[in-house]
């Protein structure tokens, strides 16, 4: 855990969850929450992933991540040390690398009480300018992207566990995120790619989604829906007015539908020593 943070400390922010709830690498961004008066608590959240945690395209947005930092804050009556790893562009392959040890993020994981993970997307951008030239294959034209599915899944279980053996034995809640879509979706990717783009990038992201999900849950880690808060209960929603300009990123709105998406899991159950 991070410093002094102790049973005492742990036992509050889990009975407050319970009642209340392409670029290199850049500088981790910290938010810290002022201490709580009443208990001087101190929880450390890591957030971990891509461009989304990162809070790409959005300018002046504040990220998921320390979004979730202040209403852990709250619900936790605790400070909450935040640091946002997020870097643009990085695949899964990306951030088990930072995660081994002596790594980018290997430090700061070690000593995180909460880690949320956001990561998958780009594994599959290699392979989009061959289903845009219709090269793709397969029988619902989405075979070209069908062999990283399965990397995808060995690689986020490698995560998870690098994570858990960082921690050391010490609790630890990990949250993973899926996503609304693992490419550009609303009415930037209607104009740009038409409506078939549309309907083949969600049954991919619903592959993505259930690796994503299969992953943590072997592993011991709360999954985080995202296709929900953003396109609904039936997934036709159009998640436009959650995303930024680019059709591809949340805006400020959808980073706090994502951080409310967090919250909403409740009381997470930590991830046991490898």
């Amino acid at each position: 855990m991070s410093g002094a943070l102790g049973v005492a400390a742990a036992a509050v922010l889990v009975a407050a969850l319970g009642a209340g709830c392409a670029g290199g690498a850049t500088p981790a961004v910290h938010v810290e929450l002022p201490p709580s008066p009443t208990t001087g608590s101190v929880v450390s959240l890591v957030g971990l992933g891509d461009s989304i945690p990162a809070g790409d395209e959005c300018d002046g947005c504040t990220p998921f991540v320390e979004l979730y930092g202040k209403q852990l804050a709250r619900a936790a009556s605790a400070r909450v040390d935040v640091t946002n790893l997020g870097v643009g562009g990085w695949t899964s392959s990306d951030l088990l690398v930072a995660l081994q040890p002596g790594g980018d993020d290997a430090a700061a994981v070690a000593g995180a009480d909460v880690v949320t993970v956001t990561i998958g997307a780009n594994d599959f951008s290699t392979q989009l300018d061959s289903y845009l030239a219709g090269d793709c294959g397969g029988s619902d034209g989405l075979g070209c992207f069908q062999p990283y599915l399965p990397q995808l899944r060995s690689t986020l279980v490698q995560v998870l566990r690098e994570i858990t053996a960082l921690r050391a034995g010490q609790p630890t809640r990990i949250v993973v995120t899926g996503y609304w879509n693992v490419f550009p979706d609303g009415e930037v990717a209607q104009d740009e790619y038409g409506p078939g783009f549309l309907t083949a990038s969600a049954a991919l992201t619903t592959q993505v989604n259930s690796v994503i999900a299969s992953a943590a849950a072997e592993q011991g880690a709360a999954y985080a829906d995202l296709a929900t808060p953003f396109k609904g209960v039936d997934g036709e929603g159009d998640p436009t007015g959650l995303l930024a300009a680019d059709g591809e990123h949340p805006d400020q709105a959808g980073h706090q539908a994502i951080a409310d998406a967090l919250v909403a899991l409740g009381p997470l159950t930590p991830v046991p020593a490898a």
